[in-house]
């Protein structure tokens, strides 16, 4: 019998789990598509779609292509639950950058593979819009491992989970906790609209423009912790939140991809407050913003557009 079980799925996972020399996310903005005949999926990426459509009569597709999008693209990833009739079992959207296999007969799933990994980012950042049912929450995680031989083992993990409706296209971050001291050779990400092994049909997650950072801490503390920022598209303005446990000296910078500071400011101590950056008078282009507080190092990239 075929037994899909977001839980067991995650458990899995943690077992196996623009700038020149980082890892690149493939086809990271869902821009392309494979098409198989009867379905398709996102290049570069593996889904149950193979499996369930492969059901005579009955099958059904749990990943697809989806013209609501983030930011400057066309197309973003639609990971629906639905209910598969038979065998009678519901499905949640479910998608990895590895290869995801399950016997029909036995009903045993593999998660295995990846991608190739040069070096230990400290998040995986993105966008998502979520529509729950009943008590559902999602979850978009990252693994990274390192195999010698035969052993492969976990160097570092991440996950961000939601479990709110979430209608506009927002950010989110996934800290990466690195529990081995080795370097990770295969990076491994996976998305799926439903977690609880009770799931409801017609939860939907939408996924888009996921990305890794390099934000620097001296710290094991996720330095995004406490400050969270808006880009407000129509006054062209980002606005920092900070929400510090303890006052900490702030130090705020916008930086062009030439490597141009095009915006600094200092504000001293700053525990809970918001700050402004309007950016109607630069030019269209990509810009991160770098925010030092304490000894920790917030970055975030941007697409500005006047």
């Amino acid at each position: 019998m075929l037994k899909i079980n977001a839980a067991v799925i995650l458990c899995l996972f943690v077992l196996v789990s623009i700038v020149h020399g980082q890892t690149i996310i493939p086809n990271a903005s869902f821009e392309s598509w494979t098409n198989y005949g009867n379905y398709s999926n996102p290049t570069g990426w593996d889904t149950p779609n193979q499996e369930l459509m492969s059901i005579p009569l009955f099958g059904i597709t749990v990943v697809s292509k989806s013209t609501d999008h983030q930011g400057t693209g066309s197309f973003s990833a639609k990971l629906e639950t639905k209910h598969l009739t038979i065998p009678s079992q519901d499905i949640p959207g479910f998608m990895t950058c590895g290869t995801f296999t399950i016997n029909m007969t036995t009903g045993v799933y593999i998660l295995s593979g990846g991608v190739p990994v040069v070096d230990k980012p400290t998040h995986l950042k993105g966008y998502f819009k979520y529509y729950p049912k009943g008590g559902d929450s999602c979850v978009i995680g990252i693994g990274l491992t390192r195999t010698t031989g035969a052993i492969r083992d976990t160097i570092g993990l991440g996950s961000f989970s939601a479990r709110d409706t979430v209608t506009d296209w927002t950010p989110f971050s996934a800290w990466i906790n690195y529990i081995n001291t080795a370097e990770p050779d295969t990076m491994n990400i996976i998305a799926l609209s439903t977690v609880q092994s009770n799931m409801t049909v017609g939860t939907t997650l939408y996924v888009d423009d996921l990305y890794l950072d390099y934000t620097v801490s001296s710290g094991k503390k996720d330095p995004d912790a406490g400050i969270s920022v808006y880009n407000d598209l129509e006054t062209k303005r980002l606005m920092i939140f900070f929400n510090l446990e303890e006052p900490e000296n702030i130090r705020i910078r916008l930086i062009s991809m030439m490597g141009q500071e095009v915006s600094a400011s200092e504000s001293g101590l700053v525990s809970r407050e918001r700050q402004v950056i309007g950016y109607s008078d630069l030019s269209m282009g990509v810009y991160v913003l770098e925010i030092l507080h304490g000894n920790k190092v917030f970055s975030k990239k941007f697409f500005l557009n006047k």
